[in-house]
């Protein structure tokens, strides 16, 4: 009824632009901020519902105030409010929220970084915390309404997750102005946002590593100390014929400050790129190889399955500290990978407990299965479909309960039946392994700022994803030294490229990249930069310097040579092998 009546009387600007006036002067100014009756606070919901409070003109003047009111609010006051908003319907809810969201949006393009702004924005994303609150216990609206979609490209991440660290760590003195820090309220955080404060975090941790070790380095010349000072950089030195055992062996030997520095990955007898490393095409061997079925440490369900970890491991646990650590540094050094879990292993990282759906992802008959269990309504249900509490997994008989193979499952039991068949599978029977694994993961990743990830978003930053848009990968492509789109070499390369497979693509771009699979879409653009040095003649085939997307590719004159070339690096794209060396 309110909403009616201020959008009948706004329909008249000079009306409009009266209540704004009064808002302005008047009311925001005089807003019962400690009273304890419900009646008086009444005005904080009518607020909301007039549309000049979400005109785009009135952020600073209407909105920023009306937060602030909030945020100064007695806590007696404050509670008898939030109680008020819990009753909200989503209709009069959300438009609250989106009225928030756009006055923040507006302080970030016109902040100039003053005192002033930073109060702004934290009564503005204050409000919002007490709102995200309400909804939380409540569930009216879905957590991403919340969203700032904008602040991926707005935020200015370093300095935000910079200042967080400077604060927790007491780099700052408690008498300085501490400016608005973003991630002090994370549901603000789309999943782009999120991954985007994680690369910061390492950037930052890798940046604050290299200096510690070079003002060691230089205090140990100063005092002319015998001791050998740290290096300022992880080198990984490793033959590619002996890769997972060179790998494993350094990792186990590494302290625990050696993974926050810059990683740097040499295969032994190879060219070292440039930049110094080679860590995608690095993590890519390494995970292929520790995941396939032979390789013994995980266990395939059914053919073409997701992995999970065996209830009789055959290798050791520590392989599995190790293993851990292996996808720590892989997500630390803002590396994708392709590691076949279900994303119950991203929901145990986080501390959630996998369901059926999980079941159903990892082994698709057993949880349609047990689906069917739960859905049939036979009271025999356990004598016809001859079930008991007692399983077959992973080549194992097992008793859910005690004497379970002596119990029907009926529809008393059912539901507590499949409950404990999905905790087996992923609690009990892998305990042991699991949480070596978590252990290494967490010994190189920080669980504080993953926290703020939902399990579907953790997957996501660690494995990337197979969403290939080949075209605009054509049109996000760069030339430089001698090329340019219109470039005959370079028109055959895209009539070339386009012919390939599915697969091909895929190869070539582990090639170009390392890797074959993409980062969150936003994070890094799919590209080429291509280059024709003045030494490389028609006869040479191409190379490419992965961790720049660097395509050094000679001017062929015809699409039969251009075919074979492509051909020569999808086929042999692993190494940076040099003509004088060979590998031992």
């Amino acid at each position: 009824m309110a909403r009616d009546t201020f959008k009948k009387l706004t329909k008249k600007e000079w009306i409009s632009s009266m209540i704004t006036t009064c808002l302005e002067d008047d009311l925001l100014r005089a807003l019962p901020c400690h009273s304890p009756h419900q009646e008086a606070l009444s005005v904080f919901l009518l607020l909301p519902e007039c549309p000049v409070m979400h005109d785009s003109k009135n952020w600073k003047n209407l909105v920023v105030p009306f937060a602030k009111a909030v945020c100064e609010m007695s806590k007696q006051s404050l509670q008898v409010l939030k109680k008020c908003w819990a009753f909200l319907q989503e209709s009069s809810l959300n438009p609250l929220i989106q009225m928030l969201k756009a006055a923040i949006i507006s302080q970030l393009l016109h902040q100039t970084k003053t005192e002033q702004d930073h109060c702004n924005v934290k009564a503005l994303l204050g409000m919002m915390k007490e709102l995200h609150k309400v909804n939380k216990a409540n569930c009216r609206l879905p957590e991403n309404t919340f969203n700032i979609n904008e602040l991926s490209n707005l935020l200015n991440f370093y300095i935000d997750r910079g200042r967080q660290l400077f604060r927790d760590n007491h780099l700052i003195p408690a008498e300085t102005p501490s400016p608005v820090i973003f991630s002090d309220f994370p549901f603000i955080f789309n999943s782009l946002s999120k991954i985007k404060l994680l690369q910061a975090d390492s950037h930052i941790k890798m940046q604050m590593s290299e200096k510690k070790a070079y003002m060691l380095m230089h205090e140990t010349i100063l005092q002319k100390k015998d001791e050998f000072p740290p290096s300022p950089r992880f080198i990984l030195r490793v033959r590619r014929s002996r890769l997972v055992k060179d790998a494993l062996r350094q990792l186990s030997q590494a302290e625990a400050t050696d993974f926050c520095k810059v990683l740097v990955v040499e295969f032994i007898n190879e060219i070292c790129p440039e930049s110094g490393g080679v860590s995608s095409e690095f993590f890519h061997c390494m995970f292929e190889e520790m995941t396939k079925p032979e390789y013994g440490m995980f266990m395939y369900p059914e053919m073409g399955s997701c992995m999970w970890f065996p209830a009789k491991p055959k290798p050791e646990k520590k392989r599995y500290f190790l293993f851990g650590m292996l996808c720590g540094l892989s997500l630390f050094n803002l590396n994708v990978a392709n590691l076949p879990f279900p994303l119950a292993l991203y929901k145990k990282l986080l501390d959630q407990k996998p369901s059926l759906e999980d079941l159903k992802e990892l082994s698709p008959r057993l949880g349609k299965s047990l689906q069917e269990v739960l859905d049939d309504a036979a009271d025999d249900i356990g004598d016809a479909l001859c079930i008991r509490f007692s399983i077959h997994w992973d080549q194992n008989d097992v008793d859910l309960i005690p004497n379970g193979i002596s119990i029907p499952v009926d529809q008393t039991n059912k539901r507590d039946y499949v409950s404990k068949y999905i905790d087996y599978i992923f609690n009990v029977s892998v305990k042991a392994v699991y949480e070596e694994f978590q252990r290494g993961f967490y010994r190189v990743c920080e669980k504080e700022i993953l926290r703020h990830f939902y399990p579907e978003e953790l997957m996501t930053a660690i494995i990337g994803n197979t969403d290939y848009d080949w075209k605009q990968f054509e049109q996000n492509s760069k030339y430089e030294q001698g090329y340019q789109k219109s470039h005959p070499t370079i028109q055959l390369f895209w009539k070339a490229f386009h012919k390939l497979t599915l697969d091909e693509k895929k190869k070539f771009l582990f090639f170009l990249t390392g890797r074959d699979r993409l980062h969150a879409r936003g994070i890094q653009k799919m590209e080429i930069v291509f280059r024709c040095p003045e030494t490389f003649s028609e006869r040479d085939h191409p190379t490419s310097i992965t961790c720049h997307n660097i395509l050094s590719l000679p001017k062929y004159s015809t699409m039969e040579r251009m075919e074979e070339a492509l051909q020569v690096a999808i086929n042999n794209n692993r190494g940076f092998v040099s003509p004088m060396l060979t590998q031992s």
